[in-house]
């Protein structure tokens, strides 16, 4: 029975763990830079800006316990779901709106895509992300939206609590300063900076960096998410499944959509199947003309 066990979470973890090298060293960098920055912000900003334990203090490290709970929760639980079309059973014949994939030599339904890094189909694929090496698709549209709104709320408080501890580290505004913030390793290894000092430039330079990737990816599948399309959609320009944003959201997010940025492990059933999506009246209409 344990052999069974331990075979099921093998394969589980074969399955959405990142497979190609290069999903591989993005996925750790960002699992790796999360933790640090929490334990940066936790252990060194915060004992700066506080030196003894008070309400503040209390008050901000609930602040950074909730974001980072959310943001590792939701990248698990994208991660973790299932998203291929191998959970359903495909028909043999052929549908209207379907199409046949060769690689997985199955049919495959209206709004899902091979993936090459997967090495599957994916329902509703919207995108490949490189930082998870996983796709966000329709079952796991929650969590990846989610965990992108924490990444940039994390990102923003983490920079604006940066900013006067790490400008007393640098010394104040000078060249050596400007070098050390942009180059830190070269300064490091140059022996112009010491360790604390590229421990804090590095950790605002990837707070800095990754807060403004963050927020742009965050607009960018916010946007999607409420026209209801995927990235090949808007490319395409392609507004069939736009049902208008509330009923957009709850294609998304599931019943409770209101919630679901609570936590990640709130239920919230999404609507459908995966292998089928309701249209907008312009295209039932269209297609009553035909």
């Amino acid at each position: 029975m344990e052999g069974t066990i331990d075979q099921s979470f093998v394969r589980r973890a074969r399955q959405f763990l990142p497979k190609s090298r290069g999903d591989k060293v993005a996925f750790a960098f960002l699992v790796l830079m999360i933790h640090l920055i929490f334990y940066f912000e936790l252990y060194r900003v915060l004992p700066e800006i506080y030196h003894e334990p008070c309400l503040a203090s209390y008050i901000h490290t609930a602040f950074m316990a909730f974001v980072y709970v959310n943001t590792v929760g939701n990248l698990f639980m994208m991660m973790y779901v299932d998203t291929t079309t191998g959970s359903h059973v495909l028909p043999s014949v052929l549908k209207p709106g379907w199409h046949f994939c060769a690689s997985c030599e199955a049919n495959a339904p209206p709004r899902s895509f091979h993936c090459w890094e997967c090495g599957t189909c994916i329902l509703k694929r919207i995108h490949h992300c490189t930082f998870t090496g996983n796709c966000a698709a329709w079952a796991n549209q929650r969590y990846y939206i989610v965990f992108l709104l924490y990444m940039s709320i994390g990102a923003v408080y983490t920079n604006i609590m940066n900013f006067d501890y790490v400008w007393d580290v640098m010394g104040g505004l000078t060249v050596k300063s400007i070098l050390t913030m942009f180059a830190p390793l070269i300064m490091w290894l140059a022996g112009m900076a010491k360790a604390h000092t590229f421990f804090a430039s590095l950790m605002s330079m990837v707070c800095l960096i990754g807060g403004v990737f963050s927020m742009v990816l965050f607009y960018f599948h916010s946007k999607l998410t409420l026209m209801n399309r995927t990235v090949f959609e808007f490319n395409k320009r392609i507004s069939d499944y736009d049902l208008g944003w509330q009923r957009n959201l709850e294609q998304a997010f599931g019943t409770r959509w209101q919630l679901v940025w609570l936590f990640p492990l709130l239920p919230s059933p999404l609507l459908g199947n995966g292998l089928e999506f309701p249209v907008n009246s312009d295209v039932s209409e269209a297609v009553k003309d035909m």
